[in-house]
């Protein structure tokens, strides 16, 4: 998990932490502009470090992008309890 605030480097910087994930969530989405936060810039040092790994951009305070990493998780609970994965 990465806030905004933060910075775009942090996958770099800590590169063990996104190694061990199996998902990058980039938090407080609605700051990004207020702390100059380059998006594509995050994406591209997470992809560097685990290439292919699924990001998520949330907000808890507006909720966009919640409904998008509550449905991932859902279905890797389900996938879990069946043995798929």
């Amino acid at each position: 998990m990465i806030s905004v605030a933060e910075g775009e480097d942090k996958p770099l910087k800590y590169p063990s932490i996104f190694n061990s994930a199996d998902i990058a969530i980039v938090t407080k989405m609605d700051l990004a502009e207020a702390v100059e936060f380059e998006w594509d810039a995050a994406y591209n040092n997470i992809q560097a470090v685990r290439p292919g790994m699924p990001v998520f951009q949330v907000s808890a305070k507006s909720g966009d992008g919640m409904e998008q990493f509550l449905g991932h998780l859902a279905t890797r609970w389900v996938e879990l309890r069946q043995g798929t994965v």
